[in-house]
């Protein structure tokens, strides 16, 4: 098991670099996302070299924000031009990986037809990202509402889709974890996991244990990983003083042993 951690992308990303392989995290998960990481105003190869020579690996996160369920031909284009540039910026700093983000469809579109423009928008993404070296992966969104349903359908439709599962959005208005749920349903496609605490209401990403209720129980969602055989990356989201981010680190490595 790897732990990385993503940038803040309020900070100077060569700082974030240099803090991330200073405390010891195995790898950088590159948020491409502005304003200080932004995929168009950022000097890659200087980055590049930067991730070199602090010996990190890296996996990339296109923004979150990029809006592909805009009823907007014009907008929607513009999403998937940027998702493209992500994957060729992973291709330059070596990555992997590209992690996109669930955001719905068109509100226009009825779910059937959602699919199918799932299927379109990520077939092109997947072939570019095949040119480039780099696979594509899906981050479940902290909406559960029918959100396994859709993505049961999806990777239906995409075998080339790999999943990014992030425990704290499963954890959200929901009368248990989903962590289990969606491992039953794509645990051949997990490629990727994210880790925040929060108090079952709101993606917080909150430090592991700081909820005094409603929180995860970190024993039971790392058993369920090493249940299916998950022993790779963990990207831990933990936000505000960095602090609590090498307490929850501290947390991730005692525990894990113990979930085999």
């Amino acid at each position: 098991m790897q732990i990385g951690v993503m940038n803040d992308p309020q900070r100077p990303l060569l700082e974030e670099i240099a803090w991330i392989a200073a405390h010891g995290f195995d790898y950088i998960d590159l948020t491409l996302e502005a304003p200080a990481a932004a995929p168009e105003t950022t000097h890659w190869p200087e980055i590049a070299r930067a991730l070199n020579g602090a010996g990190l690996e890296v996996v990339c996160h296109a923004a979150p924000y990029l809006p592909i369920e805009s009823p907007s031909p014009a907008v929607r284009q513009a999403a998937l031009d940027d998702l493209r540039r992500c994957a060729d910026i992973a291709k330059l700093l070596g990555a992997p990986l590209c992690t996109t983000h669930f955001r719905g469809w068109p509100a226009y579109l009825s779910e059937a037809d959602g699919y199918e423009y799932y299927r379109q928008l990520f077939s092109i993404l997947i072939r570019h990202g095949e040119a480039q070296g780099v696979q594509i992966a899906l981050e479940n969104s902290p909406d559960n509402r029918h959100q396994l349903k859709h993505f049961r359908e999806i990777f239906h439709r995409l075998p080339q889709l790999k999943l990014l599962f992030d425990i704290g959005h499963g954890n959200i208005k929901t009368a248990k974890s989903m962590t289990r749920d969606y491992l039953f349903a794509l645990a051949d496609r997990l490629v990727h996991v994210h880790l925040s605490d929060n108090d079952g209401q709101d993606d917080d990403h909150l430090p592991i244990g700081a909820p005094r209720r409603g929180g995860i129980d970190l024993l039971h969602e790392l058993r369920g990983l090493r249940s299916f055989r998950y022993e790779e990356k963990i990207t831990l989201e933990v936000f505000g003083d960095r602090r609590w981010l090498l307490a929850s680190a501290g947390l991730l490595r005692e525990t894990w042993p113990r979930a085999s």
